[in-house]
């Protein structure tokens, strides 16, 4: 009954690629009292976020602090009970959560005690799985056929495959995770020198000795061809409307700064990474006793990143998979599970 008489204040911290997108939602008997946020980033982030935070926080008794999970090992099973030798490794020395009576949760208990003492002057009341918030965004898909449901963050990318409502595969990537070189290792291996043999490459100097004579070279013609200063005049205003020389026009073409071209090349990076991660998926799914002659045809992927263009494009025409992407506001989401959590109390 007293919860009737207090607002209530919902807290959403969303860790990724270096910053805390944090949220503050507060509500009355259902009613939108306001909705605020901010990004951080830094090394002081937590004590800005503490500061930040605890000035909403004191407003009732009624708040609730709500973290999406950046832990490296963690996961999700298909079952609660009954786990092969492989999952049963795969979840030792992690916290387990049952999720709807049907599939499991977990997640490194050493990370999750470094969470806790991270927010510890905050106080975390829940921490969701990036499962949880796939199964969340996508409820209107899920119930439907099978397929595969994919939340893109910067740091990591998650991957659920879903028939029926029910939980049938999953995988958690952090994206840090390089397989083979890198595009800045490439290059290096390259060199400058992409497609050319040294042998080629000595080829193209001048060597005295293929000249003749040096009256054959057409400058010097042309030198002992000047009688006076004048004429050396003439060849410089001959250089200066000269093809090689760039017009004002083309001196006014504003290039790409280094670091969108970073950016751009990062997004690209990312994408085939991820459509990478996808194409490991499937085939380590269609390989197990899981797959029972089931075939993805479609796509769903949560992009929290702002990528996915390249990413479409690669499923499309090399997996051919029906693919649809919307774009996702993890914050949003996290006090949205927060307050399903709450009101279930």
């Amino acid at each position: 009954m007293i919860k009737r008489f207090y607002r209530k204040i919902f807290v959403a911290i969303v860790q990724d690629g270096g910053k805390y997108d944090v949220r503050v939602v507060a509500k009355k008997q259902k009613k939108l009292l306001y909705k605020e946020g901010r990004v951080f980033e830094g090394t002081s982030a937590h004590e800005d976020i503490r500061v930040y935070v605890r000035k909403y926080l004191e407003e009732s008794p009624l708040h609730y602090v709500a973290l999406l999970n950046p832990a490296v090992k963690q996961g999700a099973l298909a079952e609660c009970k009954h786990h092969n030798e492989e999952d049963t490794i795969e979840i030792s020395g992690t916290k387990t959560l049952c999720q709807n009576e049907e599939w499991l949760l977990y997640s490194s208990l050493r990370e999750l005690e470094s969470i806790q003492m991270q927010y510890k002057t905050i106080g975390l009341d829940f921490i969701f799985s990036p499962f949880s918030v796939l199964e969340h965004f996508f409820r209107d898909k899920t119930d439907g056929d099978f397929a595969l449901y994919a939340l893109a963050q910067k740091d990591s990318f998650s991957i659920a495959l879903f028939e029926d409502g029910k939980l049938e595969y999953a995988r958690h990537y952090p994206m840090q995770e390089k397989n083979g070189l890198s595009i800045e290792d490439e290059n290096a291996t390259i060199g400058f020198s992409v497609g050319i043999k040294e042998e080629d490459e000595a080829d193209k100097g001048i060597s005295l000795d293929d000249i003749e004579s040096l009256d054959d070279l057409d400058i010097l013609e042309e030198l002992d061809d000047l009688s006076d200063i004048e004429d050396l005049d003439s060849l410089e205003e001959i250089a200066e409307f000269s093809e090689d020389e760039p017009t004002f026009e083309e001196k006014r073409i504003v290039f790409p700064r280094g670091s969108e071209i970073k950016h751009e090349m990062d997004k690209f990076n990312n994408d085939y990474r991820r459509f990478e991660l996808i194409q490991r998926t499937l085939a380590h799914f269609y390989g197990g006793e899981q797959c029972r002659n089931r075939f993805v045809e479609t796509v769903y992927i949560a992009d929290a990143y702002g990528s996915g263009a390249e990413l479409k494009q690669y499923l499309e025409e090399e997996l051919f998979l029906n693919v649809l992407i919307r774009h996702i506001d993890l914050a949003d989401e996290v006090t949205a599970l927060a307050m399903a959590e709450e009101e279930e109390m």
